[in-house]
């Protein structure tokens, strides 16, 4: 049966059918035409991937990021990246890429990241003398951020179908988070630096401040997340909710430019793509509880490490494989159906399911620039008014540093593992 469902799931694919949609449907037409088992167990099989408590999470930071990012937050937090990198060589571009760390410690999602900063960075990148194509590809690089920095919807996720602590994940997350951002800040610095771009003058102590003050209340949100969680106030899930309530209060109270009319537009947005985003986990829980009972993560494992048992060797091999699916497949539906199978497998060579997880979600995020489903395209596509191709040509040399820090952040598990070693110990 495994050996028709992967092309049965293309072949449906190719047709044009939602990725939720090819999901369940290829796993029903495998299980009809070469199974023993009733094809009604699939929705049932969809119903109970997606009755998780870790799960009711993900709708709760949709909203919350879309309560902070259309209460004025991307501009106060712009702000205040300016005043802390503005000064170095291409400093309105190294701003851009720090402005993208703080939203997605907000919003946890990527194409947000790059609609929130996005939409205001690239017409004043642009209106400052930088190139456009520069300008396009260091947002949306910089927006695969917010899935990797905690919290995270996708490490949400990962968590779910693997079993591993939401909590040790989200700690996890920051420091390579931290290091991608320093490898693309100072990419942008050497860039301007080549081509003479300016830079601001530098922030007095007072500006700074002031600018802090501004942003406070934003920057506010990870840090009563993260301790709550943390210190046992809460768990993930609940911080999901308190983060909604926090959102919904600086949006109203605090900055107040979220009146009822904007209210019922961000519930009507954040249900739709709550709703898409559940879909397709209820339709990858189909396939990979197919993909379990047929013996494919043992036969997987089998074959792989068969040929060599060097953790080096299997890290390598499943980073290209995780690569090539970011390709075809979204984020979630990637972690979702390759997640169980591949997790086992480096246990068995020593990785550590926490510093896995961080290595998937760096994987998929590059797969987030790349063509034929990269959302970050799309997004920027949006933005910017370019094609497709001239998206994706300028966001190649930003790839090849994404893929540099999946490399330093594979083969150098502190960067995951010592954040939750240090909490949980």
């Amino acid at each position: 049966m495994l050996t028709a469902l992967l092309p049965i799931f293309f072949a449906v694919l190719l047709l044009g059918l939602p990725i939720f949609a090819a999901l369940a449907f290829s796993v029903m037409l495998a299980i009809q035409f070469f199974g023993t088992t009733d094809p009604i167990i699939v929705p049932m099989r969809m119903f109970s991937g997606m009755n998780n408590f870790s799960l009711m999470a993900i709708p709760f930071f949709i909203l919350a990021a879309e309560l902070m990012r259309i209460g004025g937050l991307s501009d106060r937090l712009i702000d205040l990246a300016k005043a802390l990198v503005g000064w170095v060589p291409g400093g309105l571009a190294a701003a851009t890429v720090l402005s993208c760390l703080f939203f997605g410690s907000i919003s946890g999602s990527s194409p947000a990241t790059v609609v929130a900063i996005g939409s205001i960075m690239f017409p004043a990148l642009v209106a400052a003398g930088y190139d456009k194509r520069f300008a396009i590809g260091v947002i949306a690089t910089a927006g695969t951020l917010g899935p990797i920095v905690p919290p995270s919807i996708a490490l949400i996720i990962y968590g779910s179908v693997t079993g591993t602590s939401v909590g040790r994940l989200f700690a996890a997350g920051l420091l390579p988070a931290l290091l991608i951002a320093s490898i693309l800040i100072a990419y942008c610095i050497v860039y301007a630096s080549f081509k003479g771009y300016g830079r601001s003058a530098f922030p007095s102590l007072r500006e700074v401040g002031s600018a802090f003050k501004a942003a406070a209340w934003g920057l506010g949100l990870p840090v009563i997340l993260l301790g709550g969680i943390y210190s046992g106030v809460f768990t993930p899930t609940e911080s999901a909710a308190v983060a909604c309530m926090y959102g919904l209060f600086v949006g109203m109270v605090i900055y107040r430019k979220i009146d009822l009319k904007n209210l019922l537009s961000t519930l009507n947005s954040a249900g739709l793509m709550s709703a898409t985003l559940l879909l397709i986990t209820a339709g990858a829980s189909a396939f990979s509880w197919l993909l379990a009972i047929t013996g494919a993560p043992t036969q997987l494992a089998g074959e792989v490490l068969s040929w060599t048992e060097n953790p080096i060797q299997v890290m390598a091999l499943f980073n290209v494989v995780m690569i090539v699916a970011g390709f075809f497949l979204d984020s979630a539906s990637a972690i979702i159906v390759l997640a169980p199978l591949l997790q086992p497998i480096a246990a068995q060579v020593g990785v550590d399911p926490t510093h896995f997880g961080v290595i998937t979600l760096i994987n998929f995020s590059v797969g987030m620039i790349t063509p034929p489903v990269g959302l970050n395209l799309f997004v920027a596509m949006a933005i910017s008014k370019m094609t497709l191709p001239e998206v994706f040509k300028a966001c190649l040399p930003l790839i090849g540093l994404m893929l540099l820090s999946l490399i330093i952040i594979t083969y150098v598990p502190w960067f995951s593992t010592l954040l939750p070693d240090l909490i949980y110990r």
